[in-house]
């Protein structure tokens, strides 16, 4: 009778142990975030639609500059959301160009984080100006901001899983 066991059984065992441990944790993952979403989902897709269509129209003598314009989808936090970035060089003063994206994203139904008299000063912080309002019927950002002393960027942003984003 041979009592030797193959080197080979261990691993397989490990390799077996290894499998299972992970299958039970991708389902685990797919329970309890799974209603998340991912980028690689068709809604993803949609969604990236939908809220690249919603930016606001940039004001008169605005130019777009292709390489600051894209639209994502972004997962690395576990919470996927996408984002819409429109860049334009403008020759207006923060002034005019805060008043232009004030009264334009009013009318289209966004609501102002902030007041009238903030909106230059937000609009050349970091931060920049703040909208929110539903976009096809889920919760997202609009945020306009400056990108250097003739740039500025547009952005809307929203949870792929349809929570809210703080401005």
């Amino acid at each position: 009778m041979n009592t030797t066991q193959s080197p080979r059984r261990g691993m397989y065992l490990g390799l077996a142990a290894t499998l299972i441990l992970a299958l039970l944790a991708g389902s685990l993952y797919v329970l309890f975030y799974g209603s998340e979403g991912s980028c690689e989902e068709t809604r993803a897709v949609e969604r990236m639609a939908q809220v690249s269509a919603a930016a606001p129209a940039a004001p008169t003598g605005a130019t777009p500059v292709a390489e600051r314009t894209n639209v994502e989808c972004m997962d690395d936090s576990g919470d996927p959301w996408v984002a819409a970035d429109s860049g334009y060089t403008h020759g207006l003063d923060a002034q005019s160009l805060a008043a232009h994206y004030w009264d334009t994203a009013g009318k289209e139904g966004w609501k102002a984080v902030g007041t009238r008299a903030q909106a230059p000063d937000r609009l050349r912080s970091g931060f920049g100006m703040c909208f929110q309002k539903e976009v096809a019927g889920q919760p997202a950002l609009l945020r306009v901001g400056a990108d250097g002393p003739k740039e500025y960027v547009v952005t809307v942003e929203s949870a792929l899983d349809g929570s809210t984003i703080a401005c």
